[in-house]
């Protein structure tokens, strides 16, 4: 009988291992812990940094959203007062110092300017560049401080470029009765005989009576004298008035804060005859183009309210809640 081999044993023979391979061996799975450990940190950073630029995306939002509101200056103010940090707040005061600057109210424009120097970045605060006096390096925030400062002055030494004379002795006074309170206008007569006496005449023949503001600007001016208005349809608001208008005067009034000044059509030359509008602010820009003949003695806080009262969506410009004209008298 053939005997059987035995089963032959394969050997496989082990290579040395090099100190390298060793070494990846022996720390393999220590190696691929601190791995998962630094990825998981990596997407751990690269979320909180998405969360935060979202975060930060938001408060540039209620930036935006606060610098083009009905009234910016109360919306900035509210915004930072929040404890707002870092540059978005830095811009925030920058902003509030626009508004107040608007308003030719320096002392708070220069505080907004200050807090906003507190909060800002290098780049505002702190890095120079050559737009000091004589080209010397000034930070941007200096800058704008040292000219909020110079206007400032400046305005101080000449008065009568921003702010219309004192009316001439014995001029007309009328009372606006409202339902909010009455308001007290000054007549220019002097500087614009026409409007001035077109205006008395419809107030002495009770022309105003129930009729509304029915145009406002938020913090800008306060619009009425349409007897349209006296109606409830407000689509006809601002149409309204006598078929005749007043001749366009050069009274050499500017539209300073609480002036009395007479509306008129869109491209026109003459005044409407009876439309007229109370400023709550400076509003130069129409300088030259409407006529200005009264300012307001009494009530100016009364008239910047109904500038803020609530607009209507579907028609801009027009107040929720209008405010009437009861009665008028001359004083």
């Amino acid at each position: 009988m053939a005997k059987h081999k035995a089963a032959t044993e394969i050997t496989i023979a082990q290579e040395e291992q090099s100190a390298f391979a060793t070494l990846v061996f022996k720390y393999k799975w220590p190696a691929l812990s601190a791995l998962a450990v630094g990825a998981a940190a990596v997407l751990y950073t690269q979320s909180a940094s998405q969360a935060a630029t979202e975060s930060e995306r938001a408060v540039w939002g209620q930036l935006y959203e606060a610098s083009t509101a009905d009234d910016p200056q109360a919306a900035l103010e509210a915004l930072t007062a929040q404890d707002t940090e870092g540059v978005v707040a830095a811009w925030a005061y920058v902003d509030l110092a626009r508004t107040h600057l608007q308003d030719s109210e320096y002392e708070a424009a220069i505080a907004a300017i200050q807090s906003a120097q507190a909060l800002s970045p290098a780049l505002l605060s702190s890095l120079e560049f050559p737009i000091g006096p004589d080209g010397s390096g000034q930070s941007i925030l200096d800058h704008l401080e040292a000219s909020v400062a110079q206007e400032a002055a400046w305005t101080l030494e000449h008065p009568g470029i921003f702010e219309n004379p004192p009316l001439p002795e014995g001029s007309p006074r009328v009372e606006l009765m409202t339902d909010l309170g009455p308001i007290i206008l000054g007549l220019d007569s002097a500087a614009a005989p026409g409007h001035s006496a077109n205006f008395l005449t419809l107030v002495k023949d009770g022309y105003y009576n129930g009729t509304r503001f029915h145009r406002i600007q938020p913090g800008r001016f306060i619009q009425g004298g349409d007897p349209n208005s006296r109606d409830d349809d407000a689509s006809t608001w601002g149409l309204g008035g006598p078929e005749k208008t007043v001749p366009a005067e050069e009274s050499g009034l500017i539209h300073a804060e609480g002036v009395l000044a007479a509306a008129k059509v869109s491209g026109a030359v003459n005044s409407s005859g009876s439309q007229f509008y109370l400023t709550a602010s400076p509003q130069h820009q129409f300088d030259g183009n409407y006529v200005v003949y009264g300012r307001v003695l009494e009530g100016l806080d009364l008239v910047k309210e109904v500038s803020n009262g609530e607009i209507r969506e579907e028609k801009a410009e027009t107040p929720v809640e209008p405010v009437t004209i009861i009665s008028t008298r001359i004083l």
